[in-house]
């Protein structure tokens, strides 16, 4: 019964805390990304590379947060994460040129990366036999930032006009800070599990980096995250640009927020009965439907549609694809192989909006960022069918005895 409370506790400060660090940090620049634009007179290059930024710091952190969490515990890196993203808010709310956006924006990056990976961690540790639901709930505060933000920025640009973009960037660091206080005294590091000692240094070359399964497993993810903050970073803008009111086209974006809620742990909990592969190969192909959707279709229920479909997927992927990568190692493993394999996905994080801004400005407009995201699902697809998930047997070879930290 303890075990159940701790369970539901965790997951529901971990819900909090992914609210804050993906989407206040990530998901919510898309929202804000036109207003910011108007004022500031950015191309969309600039607005693209805005989001790049933000991968840059993710990109430059993930491992190193991934080592120092297996060797130093998880918690005080989650601590830190959340300080640093009501950090990047505060800058970005008093910024009044694009370095100062950059600087803004390049911090929220780095606060991801030392919340997110070790908070996998924690909730992975502690109830391994339910980390496909574990990592679902904890992806809900990803939908949930973006349903918060999409209905807060109309709100917010009536009551502040032209600096309402600002004023949610501070509340957003208000929360963060508050949570920060929360995970301090909530949250505790999982017991260490045990590994034979020797060569260490060989041993993780051969268990992590050079692990077939995981490389294929950080391939997949990398096209992911290649793709998809590209719609993240220039869909609302599309549905603008196609006629769409503001209020209702912040209507589309909470719809898709409020289905994302729901995507990670209804993933989890598919893939716990049908096979994670299969539930992989499921989303991506559906996520590559919903961009192709209001290509050919650019029209309010084809808004509507697309973004509905996406909302369903997207958080999808994300779970199933780190449920997989932290089945593919020993346990003391888990953080060292997510942040190895968040390499790949925030290398494509990295060209993802950049190259998106420049097809918007140079081939065409937002609909030919939207076929490169298409393209690039559907390269994840055909890899993920090479995919395969570990046996009871296999799996269970993994797990050992477990010590307290």
């Amino acid at each position: 019964m303890e075990q159940r409370q701790r369970m539901w506790t965790y997951g529901t400060v971990s819900i909090i805390i992914t609210i804050c660090i993906s989407g206040f940090g990530r998901m919510s620049y898309g929202i804000l990304m036109p207003f910011m634009k108007e004022e500031l007179s950015l191309s969309y290059q600039q607005a693209g590379m805005l989001g790049t930024a933000t991968a840059i710091g993710y990109l430059l952190m993930v491992l190193l947060v991934g080592i120092m969490a297996s060797k130093w515990g998880s918690k005080p890196l989650v601590v830190f994460g959340l300080l640093l993203l009501s950090m990047g808010c505060a800058v970005l709310f008093g910024a009044e040129s694009y370095v100062a956006l950059l600087i803004g924006m390049i911090t929220l990056g780095v606060g991801t990366a030392f919340g997110y990976t070790p908070l996998v961690n924690i909730v992975v540790g502690w109830f391994p036999n339910n980390r496909g639901l574990m990592i679902g709930l904890m992806l809900c505060g990803m939908g949930l930032g973006t349903l918060i933000a999409s209905l807060l920025t109309p709100v917010f640009n009536s009551w502040f006009l032209a600096d309402g973009w600002r004023y949610l960037w501070l509340l957003f660091g208000g929360i963060s800070f508050l949570t920060m206080l929360v995970t301090l005294k909530i949250l505790k590091d999982p017991p260490v599990p045990l590994r034979n000692s020797g060569k260490q240094k060989e041993s993780l070359f051969k268990k992590v980096y050079f692990h077939k399964g995981v490389l294929l497993v950080a391939v997949v993810y990398g096209l992911i995250g290649f793709a998809y903050l590209i719609p993240q970073s220039f869909f609302f803008s599309y549905i603008l640009e196609a006629g769409v009111v503001e209020s209702q086209a912040g209507t589309i974006m909470a719809l898709g927020g409020l289905v994302s809620i729901f995507s990670g742990p209804v993933w989890g909990a598919v893939s716990d009965k049908i096979g994670r592969k299969f539930s992989l190969c499921l989303t991506i192909f559906l996520g590559a439907l919903s961009m192709m959707t209001p290509i050919l279709l650019p029209v309010f229920f084809g808004f509507l549609f697309s973004q509905f479909l996406w909302g369903f997927t997207y958080v999808g992927m994300l779970s199933l694809v780190q449920a997989l990568s932290t089945e593919q190692v020993h346990p003391s493993y888990v953080p060292i192989a997510l942040g190895y394999v968040t390499i790949f996905f925030a290398s494509g994080q990295v060209l993802g909006p950049g190259l998106g801004g420049m097809f918007v400005d140079k081939l065409g407009g937002i609909s030919a960022a939207l076929w490169f995201c298409v393209i690039l699902l559907t390269i994840a697809l055909l890899l993920s069918v090479k995919l395969r998930t570990l046996s009871a047997e296999e799996f269970n070879e993994t797990m050992y005895k477990a010590t307290p930290r």
